[in-house]
């Protein structure tokens, strides 16, 4: 989905876990920490480099941030595979993304985002997956949580899924 065409006062771009937020927005940079510590886990489909994967977060003066997320960045070389990898390329997502968001509002919307936009194009990755079912990013007593669908118990906490592999 494209978002408004804003002027954005501000921008940074950083690695899937960065050592530091490099200025941006803390709640938002610790939101894609989060979802990015994540990503590691629980996931189904085509191969995810996620060395390659860079976040970007634009500031506009109203407060909304664009996120942008990319793992579409030079390749290492290595042997020819028939397995399909997945490269992911979000551009400026600003939809339900505002600076005024709790950290665990903002974690969910970015696992949100980072969610349909694998699970909604080929090669398809699922993710996260508990059994054979998408889990659920949602706030729960204000926290940001993976919630199972099917039995709507909090799996683990968004950021914490590794913690959580040999439940």
């Amino acid at each position: 989905m494209w978002g408004p065409d804003l002027e954005y006062v501000d921008e940074w771009t950083f690695p899937l876990l960065p050592d530091s937020g490099m200025g941006a927005p803390t709640q938002m940079v610790d939101a894609c920490v989060a979802v990015g510590s994540d990503l590691h886990w629980r996931r189904s489909g085509a191969h995810l480099d996620l060395d390659r994967l860079r976040w970007t977060l634009s500031l506009h003066e109203t407060g909304v941030v664009g996120l942008g997320v990319n793992s579409s960045g030079p390749r290492p070389r290595l042997k020819a595979s028939n397995v399909d990898e997945r490269t992911l390329g979000i551009a400026r997502y600003t939809v339900d993304l505002h600076m005024d968001l709790s950290l665990a509002e903002a974690t969910v919307v970015i696992a949100d985002i980072v969610q349909t936009e694998l699970a909604g194009y080929p090669p398809w990755v699922e993710w996260p997956v508990e059994e054979k079912r998408l889990l659920w990013p949602t706030v729960v007593d204000g926290g940001a949580v993976w919630r199972d669908p099917r039995t709507d118990r909090a799996v683990a906490p968004i950021g914490l899924l590794a913690a959580r592999q040999d439940d």
